[in-house]
């Protein structure tokens, strides 16, 4: 036993500035634990919005309105030559959305690979076709659209 110290009174060492005693900073220290890592072993994309199944509708749907518009013209007839033009327009137009949708659902693939660590190559070319492909179904469009 130390000459001077009180037997009953419990030893602290406190510092000026610092309220706390040393039993909470210990209690603080002993509730800390690492972390636990979760590793998932076959992630999926599965986006808030899909934008892939929008352009298998919009495909869907302007070749839908193509046949029908079709079938409303018969040739010979100016009336009938504008639903004509209606469906070819309707058609390629079809094309191009679905191709830039489809370019989109890659852009958010290809990020998402990027943060989860994953080789986002396969879906950059993806993208970079579909848009290539958009390109080229504009290009015709207008050549037919100005031939007209």
């Amino acid at each position: 036993m130390q000459p001077g110290v009180d037997p009953d009174k419990p030893n602290q060492t406190q510092f000026y500035g610092q309220t706390q005693n040393l039993n909470q900073q210990i209690q603080q220290t002993q509730g800390v634990f690492p972390q636990q890592q979760i590793i998932i072993l076959n992630p999926k994309f599965q986006p808030k919005f899909n934008f892939r199944y929008l352009s298998y509708a919009v495909f869907a749907l302007g070749v839908i309105a193509s046949i029908t518009f079709l079938e409303f013209s018969e040739p010979g007839r100016l009336a009938d030559d504008y639903w004509r033009f209606l469906s070819e327009a309707v058609c390629c137009l079809s094309i191009i959305l679905t191709f830039v949708f489809d370019a989109v659902f890659y852009k958010g693939k290809a990020d998402w690979q990027a943060t989860t660590g994953q080789s986002n190559t396969w879906s950059l070319t993806g993208m970079i076709f579909d848009i290539i492909f958009a390109c080229i179904v504009l290009f015709f469009g207008y050549m037919w659209f100005i031939g007209n």
